[in-house]
């Protein structure tokens, strides 16, 4: 399969390398997703840029999305063909999503909406459970008024939408007029 990876800490330009590495296997209790697309986060360039290696290479990214196109021991064949989206991929291991194919957890691959993109479940992982996990551990919203920085990012485009479903009424901080049209839903 075709792989990005990187074998010492750096700058993308400098240290990521491309080429082909075997297709992964999945081990009991996994999946194989043949990837359509990866995700990138700032966890990510941050341990590309400095995290110590925990292999001679690491294929970075974190979330991606894709087909499980195989499965290991004790996982139902019925999984084959299901579109998902990957989430912590390469937490705690060497093998992240900038690949064509992940072997991970079942509970990782989780089933990908019908009309969803495959851009959109590369977007979700670690921005839309960090924004899950916040409006979580807020407590009840209805009713509430809530300040959301960044309301235009990743993580402040999800905890807006999710504070806005829990009855909220959303303040918002952006960057820019164009993050400001993202934050209100596509209307100026």
């Amino acid at each position: 399969m075709k792989a990005a990876w990187y074998s010492r800490n750096g700058e993308a330009r400098d240290v990521l390398q491309v080429g082909e590495l075997p297709d992964p296997q999945p081990g009991p209790g996994e999946v194989r997703v043949r990837l359509a697309t990866s995700g990138v986060n700032p966890s990510d360039v941050k341990s590309r840029r400095g995290r110590p290696l925990s292999n001679e290479r690491v294929v970075p990214h974190s979330d991606g999305a894709g087909v499980v196109d195989a499965v290991g021991a004790g996982v139902s064949a019925s999984r084959i063909g299901e579109r998902v989206w990957i989430w912590n991929g390469q937490w705690q291991r060497s093998m992240g999503t900038a690949c064509e194919a992940i072997a991970l957890p079942e509970a990782q691959a989780v089933e990908l909406p019908k009309g969803t993109s495959f851009d959109a479940g590369a977007c979700l992982g670690i921005p839309a459970l960090t924004a899950v996990q916040a409006v979580h551990l807020a407590g009840p919203l209805a009713g509430r008024d809530v300040l959301i920085t960044g309301a235009g990012n990743a993580v402040g485009h999800y905890v807006t939408q999710l504070a806005t479903q829990a009855g909220a009424r959303v303040i918002g901080t952006v960057g820019s007029e164009a993050k400001a049209v993202h934050a209100r839903g596509g209307r100026g």
